[in-house]
């Protein structure tokens, strides 16, 4: 494998691990003397890849990011009845700042429904990071820092969030049937219940509950219609 290869590899790895993470460890510095602090936090991303937070103000950590707003996310693959130390993870660094963006808001709130119950609150506010760099352990003796332009995606058409929300709102509605092929396909069990809840241009996150599941493209999507002959091309693919 050439060292191309390699890179697009990590990439690869890197975006997996962050489109496919519902929960994330927060490290942050304390706002009274700078001591490490950690902590549990629900996680989404941007089209992009940028992680979303949906914080309190009453919180530590929110606390600590006013006054220090380089944070490191812990992402790691989840183990199953795996040794978790042999899986690959990511602790990605950068900086959190409050956003206020009903589409980047509509697609964490898709991913999390239950957060709905306190998004709303004066003393929550939507974050996002700009990533700086990611450290990924892949194994043993596998270990890499990469610069965000190797991991990241153009979101190009995704840019304001309309032409996803249509998409997503679309399939929901009118294609529920085919959203469970789907998934049934790419689970290789019954399906039902499914919801698509973001579009990238790489693929489509689902989710039913607290269970998910992420469906690439053939491509990377350049266009909604694109995204429509894609899904007809998936489900081509689920029905033979």
């Amino acid at each position: 494998m050439t060292d191309s290869s390699h890179t697009d590899s990590r990439a690869e790895t890197v975006r997996r691990l962050l489109r496919q993470a519902t929960t994330a460890s927060l490290a942050t510095s304390m706002a009274t003397d700078a001591t490490p602090y950690a902590s549990l936090v629900l996680m989404a991303t941007d089209p992009a890849g940028q992680p979303l937070l949906l914080l309190s103000d009453l919180a530590v950590h929110s606390r600590n990011i006013a006054r220090n707003a380089s944070v490191s996310l812990l992402i790691s693959e989840q183990p199953g009845d795996r040794d978790p130390l042999t899986l690959p993870r990511i602790s990605v660094e950068g900086h959190l700042q409050v956003v206020d963006d009903k589409n980047l808001k509509a697609r964490y709130l898709r991913r999390f429904p239950s957060a709905r119950d306190f998004a709303e609150f004066s003393d929550f506010n939507f974050y996002r990071m700009t990533i700086a760099r990611a450290h990924l352990v892949a194994g043993f003796g596998e270990i890499h820092w990469l610069d965000p332009e190797k991991f990241l995606i153009d979101p190009g058409f995704l840019q304001t969030g309309k032409a996803e929300s249509d998409i997503v709102n679309h399939m929901n509605t009118d294609h529920a049937d085919a959203v469970q092929e789907l998934v049934t396909a790419a689970t290789g069990t019954p399906a039902d219940g499914w919801e698509i809840c973001g579009i990238d241009r790489e693929g489509m996150d689902l989710r039913q509950g607290w269970r998910y599941e992420r469906i690439l493209f053939f491509t990377p999507a350049t266009s909604a219609d694109d995204v429509r002959r894609q899904i007809i091309g998936l489900l081509k693919n689920a029905r033979n």
